[in-house]
């Protein structure tokens, strides 16, 4: 029994793609654009980044034109070191806005505000007061003013009393200290000595009887805090 002629055996065809090389260009340039990325989300080295991405560009180009050689990795790194390009500039972009807009906001800052008054120049208005219900009443104070310090003291005084001063404060006149003293007279009654600065009270101290002593006292230092 004979059998019908068999077709010539034909071997199976290459899948698509079998045959090419391998492209270490490609592959180069997708961990090139890989680090290109990575770096580009990094404060400041964004700026080391541009270079790293276009190097990638030009690694994936040419292992695009290459021939016999496989695409997929050179395609892939390509447009990865594309995409790291366009972050790195733009994250460069803000990181130089960001750094230059507070040095020139720090500059003009700087320029713009006023200097303090030297030290040792300066005055302030200080207002001693003694009130009450006491009689002949003997206050003494002292000053600082014109870098000479004294002391004052005026007896038998009818209250309300009041004394007003344009006084040093800053440099030397810091050490300094501003005493006021009150002392009541031999009657039954109060007095209240005070010491203000625009206004504001400082310190205040009351003191009750006969011969009853108040004394309010403000440091130099106190007043710069003022």
């Amino acid at each position: 029994m004979s059998h019908p002629p068999q077709p010539p055996y034909t071997a199976p065809s290459a899948p698509p793609g079998s045959g090419l090389l391998p492209n270490k260009l490609g592959l180069a340039a997708l961990w090139v654009g890989i680090g290109a990325f990575v770096a580009a989300l990094i404060p400041f080295f964004s700026y080391f980044a541009v270079l790293v991405a276009f190097v990638g560009i030009v690694l994936g180009v040419i292992a695009l034109v290459l021939p016999r050689r496989r695409k997929k990795a050179a395609t892939a790194g390509s447009i990865v070191s594309f995409v790291a390009l366009v972050v790195s500039i733009g994250t460069s972009i803000f990181y130089t806005v960001v750094l230059f807009g507070s040095l020139i906001s720090a500059i003009t800052g700087s320029f713009e505000s006023t200097p303090p008054p030297p030290l040792g120049e300066s005055s302030i208005p200080l207002s001693y007061q003694v009130d009450g219900t006491g009689s002949d009443v003997d206050i003494t104070y002292t000053t600082f003013i014109g870098g000479i310090d004294s002391t004052e003291q005026e007896t038998a005084q009818r209250l309300p009393f009041e004394r007003d001063f344009d006084v040093a404060y800053g440099g030397a006149a810091t050490y300094n200290s501003y005493t006021l003293t009150a002392v009541n007279g031999d009657n039954d009654g109060d007095v209240t000595c005070r010491i203000t600065l625009d206004d504001r009270v400082l310190i205040e101290q009351t003191a009750t009887g006969a011969f009853a002593t108040a004394t309010c006292t403000v440091s130099g230092s106190e007043l710069l805090t003022q």
